[in-house]
């Protein structure tokens, strides 16, 4: 009889796995196990705080769009407990709430007062907006530095505008 099985494709004389088949496989695992173990949440961390870097980008951004500075006059106001002037400032444009949450995405709070009106709060790594809003329209911007807890309210006039 003769064996028509090729040369390389014969069985083993000891009926076990080759070693080389073992070492290949230890080290596909090994590389699944380092992807798994390092690579993944490395790469989940850089991920995250790049979204957070670009949602402090939004809220900086709309901030900067959506206020004017008043450079024709100067009111003082406290700051670090002695008068400073400033520039007052005022809205640029009275924008929807869609308007409002198609720039900056999804509120991170969303409340709404006794009066009906909607309050909706956008929070960075470094900064924290809350735009309110009477019947759609945005009327008031609030901008707060999160280490100090100091920032300004915006309205539509510049006499209504405050730091804090």
């Amino acid at each position: 009889m003769v064996n028509r099985i090729s040369p390389t494709l014969q069985p083993s004389d000891s009926g076990g796995v080759p070693w080389r088949v073992i070492l290949i496989q230890l080290a596909v695992l090994l590389g699944l196990l380092t992807f798994f173990k390092f690579y993944l949440p490395h790469r989940e961390r850089a991920q995250a705080s790049q979204a957070v870097a670009d949602r402090e980008q939004k809220i900086e951004d709309f901030f900067q769009n959506a206020v004017v500075e008043d450079t024709t006059h100067e009111i003082s106001v406290p700051l670090n407990g002695s008068m400073a002037k400033r520039h007052p400032q005022s809205l640029r444009a009275t924008l929807h709430v869609e308007e409002v949450e198609a720039q900056l995405g999804a509120p991170d709070q969303s409340t709404t007062d006794f009066r009906g009106g909607q309050h909706l709060t956008w929070v960075g790594s470094a900064h924290k907006l809350e735009a309110a809003f009477n019947a759609g329209r945005l009327y008031c911007l609030s901008h707060e530095d999160r280490k100090t807890s100091h920032g300004v309210m915006v309205f539509e006039s510049i006499w209504s505008w405050h730091p804090y």
